[in-house]
């Protein structure tokens, strides 16, 4: 390792230095999907949900709605997946133009552009599989109570909205979602669904942490 380590011209280093780690990281993150550690959450998803039970309007009676909500905001294209895949798609293909005949700022340039096709192309496979997992009614008054993650950060006190990932009827699915406490909400977090606002959107709150609501 070391050999071919000092064989390597110093660009072709930069580019390893790039792809070594991504590729260890895309690995790890694969191995814990597959054994059920973790999940992939780098799709958005567009779904139809039925808010069948739900009381979205404050009435106390149950409504039976069907609230079309699109979190359909186009490709996602930097996920940690599709980054991690970029430039372990970069790294690894400027190494080896490197050592082809072809001149250093050609193989630099190519390696970029795989990198970014590699970037689309992950954004453009996440979205197809979000809408794959989406199909069938969602009941959104089983989301009250679940515990979800943040994937996008939540800002404080219903200022604006983020995304949280959570399992509900057996599906792992990503909602939008706000908060009322008076922090934001964090990548990683982990949240209580306390209810639905008639918009279809989940209100959460952290889990295992006292909070000041406004």
């Amino acid at each position: 390792m070391i050999t071919w380590w000092n064989n390597l011209q110093t660009v072709q280093q930069i580019f390893a230095l790039f792809a070594i780690p991504s590729t260890l990281l895309l690995l790890i993150q694969t191995v814990m999907l597959l054994v059920g550690f973790g999940h992939d959450g780098d799709a958005d998803t567009d779904t139809d949900l039925d808010a069948d039970g739900v009381d979205l309007d404050g009435d106390g009676i149950p409504d039976h709605t069907d609230v079309d909500i699109s979190g359909d905001d186009g490709l996602s294209l930097f996920t940690v997946r599709g980054i991690l895949s970029m430039l372990c798609i970069t790294g690894w293909t400027g190494v080896a133009l490197l050592e082809t005949s072809l001149p250093s700022w050609a193989a630099v340039l190519i390696a970029i552009v795989c990198g970014l096709v590699t970037l689309f192309v992950i954004a453009y496979l996440m979205k197809a599989a979000s809408k794959l997992q989406s199909n069938g009614n969602i009941d959104m008054g089983n989301c009250i109570g679940k515990v979800g993650q943040v994937y996008i950060p939540i800002p404080a006190s219903g200022s604006g909205s983020g995304k949280v990932n959570l399992t509900i009827q057996e599906k792992y699915c990503e909602f939008s979602a706000i908060t009322l406490c008076n922090e934001q909400l964090r990548t990683g977090a982990y949240v209580r669904v306390t209810s639905v606002n008639e918009a279809g959107v989940l209100v959460v709150e952290p889990v295992g942490e006292i909070i000041n609501k406004k």
